[in-house]
């Protein structure tokens, strides 16, 4: 989807980098808020932008773990990858959200994911 959706605005370059931070962000929102995702996608001049929602409150944070860990690194992802990241809180939970610089175009884009829809593994 988030592939997809960059290459419809003739983006697909970025589309990996945007997939990689979106599935680490969504991860984290089922991990940690035990939640579903609102994911919007916004597109102007200069960035994409992707935000994405959850019910937790809690901010994402840095996590220490052994190097060879399946986890812990969506915010040093964030700040490798990311051109800028953060953090909106909200009524219901909180936004977290990053920018992919681009080139001029214009488009939104947004899908919401029930949590409690998915089966577990």
């Amino acid at each position: 989807m988030t592939e997809g959706t960059l290459t419809s605005w003739g983006l697909g370059d970025l589309g990996y980098t945007a997939a990689l931070l979106v599935s680490e962000l969504v991860t984290n929102a089922i991990l940690h808020a035990h939640s579903g995702v609102v994911l919007t996608f916004r597109h102007s001049s200069d960035e994409v932008r992707i935000d994405v929602f959850d019910t937790s409150p809690l901010p994402p944070r840095v996590r220490h773990f052994r190097a060879d860990a399946g986890t812990g690194r969506g915010v040093r992802l964030l700040d490798s990858l990311a051109s800028s990241w953060g953090i909106a809180r909200t009524v219901g939970g909180k936004i977290v959200w990053f920018t992919l610089s681009t080139g001029p175009q214009t488009a939104t884009a947004a899908w919401e994911f029930d949590f409690d829809s998915v089966e577990p593994l």
